[in-house]
């Protein structure tokens, strides 16, 4: 019997840590598609990618929104702030860590691109993730400088 459980012990380990790289997967790929309706100004899909309260954390004051009326106001009012000449933002690095089953981080690096194709930008945040109705959905941004950038372990 005892000889059975240690036998099982590497299979459960290995399930698990399947597990989380398939969860690590869901919520990158969340990441991709964000940043991607975002940068098309396609704010009709945000209830696909954020939950409710959002926050966005800035040094100096946090943003914040209820439902996603005050999402989509709080996301045109950071991109208005973004040069004429904006055109993307590409991910450097992202690190995922699962906390739970039901809240992640993602520390996250990246880049912001004219439409010349010339980085004018380099920016980090942590992003922390809820799931909502059996999907990761982003629940807060904070911005931070890029020399501060870390991977978990």
């Amino acid at each position: 019997m005892i000889k059975i459980h240690i036998l099982m012990l590497p299979l459960m380990l290995t399930s698990m840590i399947l597990a989380n790289e398939i969860e690590g997967n869901k919520i990158l790929n969340v990441m991709v598609d964000h940043n991607y309706e975002l940068d098309k100004e396609n704010y009709s899909s945000l209830g696909d990618y954020f939950t409710f309260p959002f926050t966005y954390n800035e040094m100096e004051k946090t943003l914040y929104a209820t439902n996603q009326k005050e999402l989509k106001k709080v996301l045109k009012k950071l991109y208005r702030k973004l040069p004429k000449g904006h055109s993307h933002k590409d991910w450097k690095k992202m690190d995922v860590k699962l906390v739970n089953d039901n809240i992640a981080m993602v520390n996250a690096m990246f880049s912001r691109f004219n439409k010349k194709g010339e980085n004018y930008f380099t920016g980090a945040a942590m992003y922390t993730f809820r799931k909502d109705d059996n999907s990761w959905k982003i629940l807060s941004i904070t911005p931070y400088k890029p020399y501060n950038y870390f991977e978990f372990d």
